[in-house]
């Protein structure tokens, strides 16, 4: 007779918690660095010690960082009690002479496993670096974004475990059930080829996962440069994926994919002040996980011709050839492991895995018989008659409702799922010449291995910079992700909390005139009046000349600043609407926690006439009611004004959504810079020097550099994408973009409200502490009167001390760098006509010839 055992499934922090006395005396805290010690020995990550005391996980790094926030009452003594068990445990298991981070014993309860991962995830190193962990009060059930997986063997070879004495057992790191293997050191159940083969399934039962923290940096060797270092080596290939044989020597790979074992956590050094630490912050490296053996060829791949054969150039320098002579023939043979790997790990745990993509040249275009260039220059698509796409859809492959363009894809559904392929085709200007310059003219090789760079910073392009950087926004929040039903017995999808996962209409102010909620109420276009439409814009300003002082017209310069990234720097902890729209019609109270748009008179407000109202994004002041974001009526409140909302559209679900962006944009731009010669320790002279020879550096560094900034900068505007008028497109109709959850309007006014407010005071503060004023503002740049052309002067006050809230230099996202200087007699001729210096001062050339 066989018995059936139901057993369920063991959640390892209650195990543990289960085994803890929360009574009697509380034991002290140790240091912040023993704190993640012992957390890390024990096996536990930040996510695990979270819920165990019922916080965020930020808040678990505040508790672990230096100088750290003391957890106090009831949840500090928990925090306390926690720690003190996992300082005894630890204790008791290397007197026994196990491992730290093996499991103790288990007694006459269940205890907790030291980490429960995913199946295919069981060594994820939690190596990063915190900077101003957010204070935030809402709650995050979402894992943070993870940058890549090491690969596990799919079964156990014989002689590859050793079996714990008879009687004692540890619990699964796989299941969290006891058994009684160690498995290259770790309690994990063994799974033979032998058992599957008889249907057994692996012990993979819904696991808990674990998370990376949203702002963890990539994993790399020492580099000297991002496109030549960054690039990523040959991981070791699966035994069934043979690499592909390469013209240039290939590094030498093991035969199989070795064990992975977790290192020892080793111990944080706090920094000896707030200053050392931002030394500290710049000079360590962020470093890029290891890519996993079935990407092992990167990426993405750049095809053109050698020597009359069509050759692959991979993003590690190899080059192999390429037997495909159509495109359902490429399409096969970039999708087949066994030929080559590419593509690219996920970058969030509910995501999925990056797409191969192929580059084609302008020989490889011709190679396959498409045109060298489009001839529907409006619709940029090829014919869906042309003999090589019917050829293709022939074989079984379709193409998505874009077509064949600059950016296509190609997916063939086989066994229920769909399996891509991305390619980019330069002739046709995949790389728009604004961000990429001529790379598409660049020799294979570079450019393989500056969009792998791209693509390893950020994520393997999708289409121009501004689709690139939206997928990479849903990319590091996926909307949805697989939990498991008891009920169903099976994993089923469901909606993140805090991600943008429900198709929402805009508040009527904030649409577009040509959005249907707008047409409904004003037909015809353009009836609008300007006071029904929230217009939350970056300031474009010029000060009147005859309020030009005599104290300016004497000096001998004008000095711009300019911000860096200053749109991203504004999404920085920012909270934007998740959720709908919610109307309140009637004179509400004005809650800076709630984005959305409020109605309200700021006219009364009085600036000084030598600084932009800060209210508008002429830097006019405003004229009556209107529509403002919450960070300008917030940043109102801030300058003493009352406040008096008559009407207002808020959304009262909200998150920081953009700050796992924010962090994987800001990292890979001072990760490029760096590799410039631009780092985040510089000081003032040194910061300008290398700011001004950066463009001298290698070119490849410097195009990235500035490819990064338009992929957030587009980004941006693509939450709010107008429909193209002239492409059939009924006024009132909707457009393809809104069927898109980014499709989010008032988000992106909330950024650039932000980003306008946050520079109106830097220029208030200036104007307060050292009576400097603006002559001319152009969305990120700002020009003053100075003695000489440097710009130090406009950042110190009279006594020569730092203003404070005002500008400082440096390359972070937020500070500025030196835009141009020009003699007072060149800008007071163009100012005397109304011309916007702060737009032109960069071209030397721009001068008035009496």
């Amino acid at each position: 007779m066989r018995v059936e055992v139901d057993v369920g499934v063991i959640d390892p922090v209650a195990a543990v918690l289960d085994r803890i006395s929360f009574d009697g005396p509380v034991p002290p805290l140790p240091d912040p660095v023993e704190r993640v010690r012992l957390r890390e020995a024990f096996g536990w990550t930040v996510t695990q010690m979270g819920r165990a005391n019922d916080v965020r996980r930020e808040t678990v790094w505040t508790w672990e960082s230096d100088p750290p926030r003391t957890p106090r009452g009831e949840k500090g003594q928990r925090y306390a009690r926690i720690l003190a068990y996992f300082a005894a445990e630890l204790a008791r298991v290397g007197a026994d002479g196990g491992s730290a981070t093996s499991e103790p014993e288990p007694a006459d309860e269940p205890e907790s496993a030291p980490d429960v991962l995913a199946p295919e995830a069981t060594s994820r190193e939690l190596d990063f670096d915190i900077e101003d962990p957010p204070e935030l009060s809402w709650p995050d059930t979402d894992p943070a974004p993870a940058r890549g997986e090491m690969a596990v063997a799919a079964f156990d070879e014989p002689g590859s475990w050793i079996d714990l004495p008879e009687g004692v057992t540890r619990l699964c790191i796989r299941c969290g059930h006891p058994t009684s293997s160690v498995v290259d050191g770790r309690p994990r159940h063994v799974y033979l080829q032998a058992m599957a083969a008889m249907g057994m399934p692996r012990c993979d039962t819904p696991p808990i996962t674990q998370a990376e923290p949203a702002s963890a940096p990539r994993t790399e060797t020492t580099p000297t440069s991002a496109v030549t270092t960054l690039a990523p080596a040959p991981a070791a290939p699966a035994a069934t994926a043979p690499p592909p044989t390469a013209t240039a020597p290939a590094p030498v790979l093991p035969a199989a994919v070795p064990p992975v074992v977790r290192p020892p956590a080793a111990p944080r050094r706090p920094a000896a002040a707030s200053s050392s630490r931002r030394a500290n912050r710049a000079a360590k490296k962020p470093t890029l996980k290891p890519v996993p053996p079935e990407f092992a060829d990167g990426p993405l791949a750049v095809l053109g011709i050698t020597d009359g054969a069509l050759t692959v150039h991979l993003v590690d320098g190899r080059t192999v050839p390429c037997p495909a002579r159509s495109l359902q023939a490429l399409a096969a043979w970039a999708l087949d492991k066994r030929k080559i790997r590419l593509g690219a790990a996920r970058v969030h745990d509910n995501g999925f895995d990056q797409d191969p993509l192929i580059i084609l040249t302008e020989s490889a275009v011709a190679h396959f018989g498409l045109p060298a260039s489009l001839a529907d220059q409006e619709n940029l698509r090829l014919p869906a008659d042309h003999k090589a796409l019917k050829s293709l859809t022939k074989a079984g492959w379709e193409l998505t409702k874009a077509g064949f363009g600059p950016w296509p894809r190609i997916f063939k559904r086989l066994d229920g799922k769909r399996h891509c392929v991305q390619l980019f085709l330069t002739p046709w200007g995949a790389l728009e010449d604004r961000v990429w310059g001529p790379a598409g003219e660049l020799p294979a090789g570079d450019l393989a291995r500056m969009l792998g760079t791209y693509a390893r910073l950020l994520i393997t392009p999708r289409g121009t910079v501004a689709v690139t950087g939206e997928e990479l926004m849903t990319s590091l929040r996926p909307p949805t992700k697989a939990e498991w039903s008891h009920d169903q017995g099976r994993y089923v999808s469901v909606k993140v909390p805090h991600t943008l996962h429900t198709l929402v209409d805009p508040a009527p102010p904030e649409a577009p005139d040509e959005h249907p909620v707008v047409v409904a109420d004003y037909p015809e276009e353009g009836s609008r009046p300007a006071s029904e439409a929230l217009d939350e814009e970056a300031c474009i300003w010029v000060r009147p000349a005859d309020l030009i002082t005599d104290v300016e017209r004497a000096c001998t310069h004008v000095v711009a600043l300019d911000v860096q990234v200053a749109f991203l720097a504004a999404c920085r902890r920012l909270h934007v609407g998740t959720g709908p729209a919610v109307h309140y019609p009637h004179n509400p109270d004005f809650d800076p926690a709630l984005p959305g748009s409020w109605y309200v008179d700021l006219s009364h407000i009085e600036t000084d006439p030598r600084l932009p109202s800060p209210f508008t994004s002429s830097g006019e002041r405003p004229d009556g009611p209107g529509w403002y974001a919450t960070p300008t009526v917030a940043y109102a409140v801030e300058l003493g004004a009352d406040v008096r909302p008559m009407e207002a559209w808020v959304r009262e679900t909200h998150s920081p959504y953009l700050q796992p962006w924010y962090d994987t944009l800001r990292d890979a731009y001072l990760r490029v810079m760096a590799d410039l010669g631009v780092t985040a320790d510089l000081d003032d002279e040194a910061f300008l020097t290398a700011m001004a020879t950066y463009r001298d550096g290698d070119p490849l560094l410097v195009t990235l550099a500035g490819a990064i900034k338009a992929t957030a900068k587009a980004g941006i505007g693509k939450l709010r994408q107008r429909p193209n008028m002239g492409v059939d497109h009924v006024f009132g109709d909707p457009w393809p973009a809104l069927k898109r959850l980014t499709w989010r309007p008032d988000i992106r006014a909330m950024i650039l409200s932000k980003a306008r407010t946050n520079m109106h005071r830097k220029m208030h503060n200036l104007a307060t502490f050292a009576g400097r004023y603006p002559l001319a503002v152009n969305n990120d740049c700002v020009v003053y009167a100075t003695d000489g052309p440097s710009p130090l002067p406009l950042l110190y006050g009279p006594d020569g001390e730092p203003v404070r809230g005002g500008f400082r230099l440096g390359v972070n996202p937020g500070s500025v760098k030196h835009q141009g200087s020009q003699t007072i007699d060149w800008a007071l001729d163009l100012l005397a006509d109304g011309v916007n210096i702060a737009n032109e001062i960069k071209d030397a050339s721009l001068v008035r010839v009496a």
